[in-house]
């Protein structure tokens, strides 16, 4: 009797949920990202027609990467929140593939938000500016906070990706780094653009939801615990 084809079973179709999530997830974040990028600097037509196109496209991909942030830090706190055992949506499988999916499209945004403003003549940040704190000459301490917190978050994906190897006790408190990491680029987002005046809604809103799922998820309860049949009841 032949076995199952190669690449067949549970696991490959979760994988490939798992492809189509990142794959989805990146679509939507650069979608709302250069839109929200465009609109926050100048018509579309007139960068497509300047020298400021791979400045806005840099920017546009930093948007879309913070955006595919928030939500991949949403669902990490909110896999671990109290709140969650109470009301289970989306169950546990969906929301770690769909984790798992925005941290990898969360990557290769910022890839191409660092290479975009890496190739940019104008922006004043460079190769050396992108990997190393404090050497951009455009805002250098907003841009080295972006700096740090690239760092920091390739430190959560590479202990995420090692759960399986790793024990718990060694990889969960790097991966708690995800809330450092957070700090940092939401920082830097605000300092560094210069078009922080027309996307402070947007910072100030996803920083009010981070932050309240944060603290909701330290000071709400936990499920009360199931009682046991020897355990005598009041």
């Amino acid at each position: 009797m032949n076995g199952p084809a190669e690449g067949s079973g549970p696991r490959h179709a979760q994988r490939t949920r798992t492809r189509a999530a990142s794959l989805a997830v990146l679509a939507g974040a650069l979608v709302a990202g250069h839109l929200v990028g465009w609109w926050g600097v100048v018509p579309v037509v007139s960068v497509i027609q300047g020298p400021m196109l791979p400045w806005v496209l840099g920017r546009g991909l930093g948007v879309a990467a913070y955006l595919s942030l928030v939500t991949v830090t949403l669902l990490g706190l909110w896999l671990r929140h109290p709140w969650h055992g109470r009301y289970p949506w989306p169950r546990p499988a969906a929301a770690l593939r769909w984790h798992a999916a925005t941290a990898a499209a969360t990557l290769v945004l910022t890839a191409g938000h660092l290479t975009s403003l890496a190739l940019d003549r104008f922006a004043g940040v460079g190769w050396r500016g992108v990997f190393v704190p404090g050497a951009a000459t455009y805002r250098p301490v907003p841009v080295a906070l972006g700096t740090l917190g690239l760092y920091a978050g390739l430190l959560v994906g590479v202990t995420a990706a090692l759960a399986g190897v790793l024990t718990r006790r060694a990889w969960l408190p790097l991966h708690a780094l995800a809330g450092v990491c957070f700090v940092l680029v939401w920082t830097h987002g605000v300092l560094a653009g210069s078009d922080v005046h027309a996307l402070r809604g947007l910072y100030v809103a996803t920083g009010v939801l981070v932050l309240g799922l944060a603290v909701t998820r330290r000071l709400a309860p936990s499920p009360l615990a199931p009682v046991r049949a020897d355990r005598p009841r009041p």
